[in-house]
């Protein structure tokens, strides 16, 4: 067990106190902001809005209180980064991170089921008691509590005990995997985590004056007072219809649009300032990669509506043009196994380490011993198999499934760790892609059933947990904190964020109602997957040759552009934009991207490394002041629109 200390560096007992409280009011001011007030999604994606706000409010006030009253009380730079380490991880759980999934999922069969979806036929019995909530908690879970009646808690018990224990094993396995590769991206390939630098910038000088160097700066409050400026006459204009407001859609500058002809998808010309402020800290052939990949999938798409190429329509959490999606997937199928292939003399090390304790392979730097993390994803592993085959998994379906699930979480905390891209998520579920190969027709009614329920903890792929982890290794390295420290405030941030987020959802909907939530994962998203499956038994199909097809493309096609990259210098364009070119969250961020590479751009060929420094603090201005000031919008709708608030979250 680690020694929480008052004095030592990193995890102390105030800051593991801080963080701790941190964690615990995002995971109840997020679920209340969109489940209560229907306003902004505060803790989705990668730099969760409510983490930023608070990390704010600890750096720049609390802290700065506790040295006016005694230096000595003040939080040190390591400290700080711990706070935001369990924050960062704490907001990886709630709502469409994790809970919001979960709980909607395994309450929804009994509840949702009706002669009319043929759910009781198809789906019901082979869905075991254990794993989903009974009729009478769901609907009371739906619809809300009589007068004087309480949380049947006893409900909850037995298919929340077995889906957290499958969620532990799940988080577990990434998480090695993380300390596995660590070494390999951080020391050996360099990835840049430009997200890491967001926490640095702000606790850079604090040891040293009242406030953050980077206050100092008139181009950081350039930056900040924009956004804020902004965002502070769309909330006047909430008062009156009178008010002069910019041309905004939640926290999206519109600018207008282009379309090259018929048939051909709608580039938006949209401002995000967050988006533009963090691409900033990006690499410019990541930059370019992303928003030419992206007009490269606009002109597929519309070549391909011209010519008549239809697989079909897209399956929820996938990519909306499926030619381009699986052509992501296979390019991201790529991009993960070859990164494996380049480390593999670093894996060889790993396992001499854990197998035969070689005393020439340091692991002293890492988070687990290489034999704990090795061992541990064998036992993670062997579990995350045997509970889905308990769920009703067939074992062909599996041995496709969970690699492939796997993958694509790997190559999202990849693409956040290299690229820096805050909002996104994979091309494809694994679920789709699963069934797509081995086709529905060879798939049992127990399989079918067992991956709708699936749903409920591998859904959307956004590597949450993962990305955190990722970050928080790369944080401490930099900062020299000390390693079990850090997996210890891991593990508080977790259990924290797990009761509380779970506690206050299911409360809040036995008071209130979860369908009044008005959210798409405790309606549409909580009947989809069933549907989907129920679909898939009506209307059976086997292997998709075509969609392979595209995917073994995007394999290619990724193969070459990465040769290229290794063998010539001068190229250009990252590969890595192609894996998510037709995802939702690129589609609505590819122009403020576009803006932050051509800015990137100018800023160096005129000033140099010298001009890029000097303008840094004027993106990280964008990126604090739009989160302050979508802040400051949430409280304004709870006092004034509660119910009928306003969505201004950081995309």
């Amino acid at each position: 067990m680690v020694k929480v200390s008052w004095k030592a560096g990193g995890l102390t007992l105030r800051s593991a106190l801080v963080g701790l409280t941190v964690v615990a009011i995002v995971n109840i001011w997020g679920p209340f902001s969109i489940y209560r007030l229907h306003s902004s999604l505060i803790t989705d994606d990668y730099m969760p809005l409510a983490l930023v706000f608070l990390f704010l409010v600890v750096v720049a006030g609390l802290n700065v209180i506790l040295k006016l009253i005694n230096r000595n009380f003040a939080l040190s730079t390591s400290e700080l980064i711990v706070v935001f380490i369990m924050g960062l991880v704490g907001a990886s759980i709630p709502t469409y991170g994790l809970t919001g999934h979960l709980i909607a999922t395994i309450a929804a069969p009994h509840y949702f089921a009706s002669p009319e979806n043929h759910w009781e036929e198809y789906l019901l019995k082979y869905i075991p008691n254990w794993a989903v909530l009974d009729r009478g908690a769901a609907k009371y879970f739906f619809e809300g509590l009589p007068e004087g009646g309480g949380v049947p808690w006893r409900a909850w018990f037995v298919p929340l005990f077995w889906w957290l224990s499958f969620v532990a094993a799940l988080f577990w396995v990434l998480f090695c995997i993380v300390v596995i590769l660590r070494k390999q991206w951080v020391e050996k390939e360099r990835l840049i985590f430009p997200l890491a630098q967001v926490p640095v910038q702000m606790t850079e000088g604090t040891e040293r004056s009242l406030f953050p160097s980077l206050f100092k700066s008139k181009a950081f409050w350039a930056g900040f007072v924009l956004p804020v400026v902004l965002v502070g006459f769309m909330v006047g204009s909430w008062f009156s219809p009178l008010f002069p407001r910019f041309q905004m859609h939640g926290s999206r500058v519109i600018l207008g649009s282009i379309s090259f002809g018929r048939e051909f998808p709608t580039i938006n010309m949209e401002f995000l300032f967050p988006i533009v402020g963090l691409s900033y800290l990006m690499s410019l052939d990541v930059l370019l990669g992303i928003w030419f990949f992206y007009f490269l999938a606009v002109l597929q798409v519309g070549i391909f509506n011209r010519i008549g190429l239809n697989l079909g329509s897209a399956k929820v959490y996938c990519s909306y043009h499926p030619p381009i999606g699986w052509q992501s997937a296979g390019a991201m199928a790529f991009m993960v196994l070859w990164g494996l292939w380049m480390a593999r003399g670093h894996i060889r090390d790993v396992l001499r380490k854990a197998f035969k304790g070689d005393p020439s392979v340091d692991d002293s730097r890492e988070l687990l011993s290489y034999r704990t993390a090795v061992f541990g994803l064998i036992l993670g592993l062997v579990y995350l198999y045997a509970w889905l085959y308990r769920l009703g998994m067939e074992p062909k379906f599996l041995f496709v499934f969970v690699p492939v699930a796997i993958i694509f979480y790997v190559g999202i905390a990849r693409i956040v760790a290299e690229g820096g891209l805050v909002y996104i998520r994979a091309p494809q579920v694994p679920q789709v892609t699963a069934s797509y190969i081995l086709g529905t027709q060879a798939l049992s009614p127990t399989t079918m059933a067992a991956m709708a329920l699936s749903y409920a903890a591998i859904v959307e792929i956004k590597a949450h947990f993962v990305s955190a982890a990722a970050h928080t290794s790369k944080l401490a390295d930099m900062i020299k904190l000390h390693k079990k420290g850090v997996l210890t405030a891991i593990v508080l941030a977790l259990l924290v964020a797990l009761c509380v987020s779970i506690w206050y959802t299911v409360s809040l909907g036995y008071r209130y109602g979860a369908y009044n939530y008005g959210r798409f994962m405790f309606r549409a998203g909580a009947t989809l997957p069933y549907e989907n499956s129920v679909n898939d038994m009506l209307n059976p199909y086997g292997t998709d040759w075509r969609r392979l097809g595209f995917f073994a493309v995007g394999i290619i096609a990724m193969a070459a552009m990465t040769f290229m990259r290794y063998r010539f210098v001068w190229w250009p364009v990252h590969p890595l934009g192609y894996t998510v070119a037709s995802t939702l969250p690129v589609m609505e961020t590819a122009f403020s991207i576009f803006l932050a590479w051509m800015a990137k751009l100018i800023i160096l060929r005129v000033g140099g490394v010298s001009l890029y420094r000097k303008a840094l603090p004027f993106f990280v201005g964008l990126i604090l002041g739009h989160f302050f000031a979508a802040g400051i919008a949430n409280f304004i709708d709870w006092k004034w629109f509660f119910g009928q608030g306003h969505e201004i979250s950081g995309w």
